[in-house]
């Protein structure tokens, strides 16, 4: 009777509740924390809408690196893919095997390595879509912090994303590695929506996630016990 359950999500709570056949009435809802003091808004020109990153372990399934990378296939036959800029960095035992088909691409850089914070927001700065499909995720943390920094997710509608990802406003909710492809033309297509779309992505996820949001909810728990 004495103790609150802490989620970072709705759809944690549910899957909680479905492994453990329990039912929990005594919870909050707290995201993990985005400290938006490291991962810093600053406004993107449009032409950073041609530059798109995508930061992941290569090391689980969950992560839909494998759907990422078909998008860029896709992409690859498009008129605009030329004029694209992309980063792919991460490391794990399938690096190597999924970004085969991406290595003869000469606008196309893969880093097989990890990064520190600051590391990740210099590549926030220089890019302005953050590529993460995933198959599974109970918040998303690196897109929350992508996000904070400015750039655009394009990701994938399930498990907990759309609460941190509002479609069309903060980021793009894709079903497919096609939708995913033809939501990066999209923005290519619409600079004054890619701004737009970035400084939303920002606002809203710091009104969520932000350092002074999430530690006084905290604090406000835990000063009631």
């Amino acid at each position: 009777e004495n103790v609150k359950f802490i989620f970072v999500s709705n759809w944690m709570k549910k899957i909680t509740e479905k492994d453990t056949m329990t039912k929990i009435d005594n919870y909050e809802i707290i995201p993990n924390v985005i400290n938006e003091n490291i991962f810093k808004f600053e406004d993107k020109q449009d032409i950073l809408r041609k530059n798109i990153l995508m930061i992941r372990p290569f090391n689980s399934k969950k992560y839909a690196n494998d759907i990422a990378i078909n998008a860029i296939v896709e992409l690859s036959k498009k008129d605009i893919f030329e004029d694209l800029n992309i980063t792919i960095i991460g490391k794990g035992k399938d690096f190597e095997k999924l970004v085969q088909p991406l290595k003869s691409y000469k606008n196309i850089n893969l880093k097989n390595t990890f990064l520190t914070h600051s590391e990740i927001y210099e590549q926030h700065k220089r890019n302005g879509i953050i590529l993460c499909p995933t198959r599974q995720d109970a918040q998303g943390v690196s897109m929350c912090e992508a996000m904070s920094s400015g750039l655009i997710p394009i990701t994938s509608n399930n498990t907990a994303i759309p609460e941190f990802v509002e479609d069309e406003v903060s980021g793009f909710l894709t079903n497919n590695y096609k939708e995913i492809a033809s939501k990066i033309e999209y923005l290519y297509n619409n600079p004054k929506r890619f701004e737009e779309m970035s400084k939303s992505a920002s606002f809203l996820i710091n009104e969520k996630c932000s350092v002074k949001k999430v530690i006084s909810k905290e604090l406000e728990i835990m000063t009631s016990y």
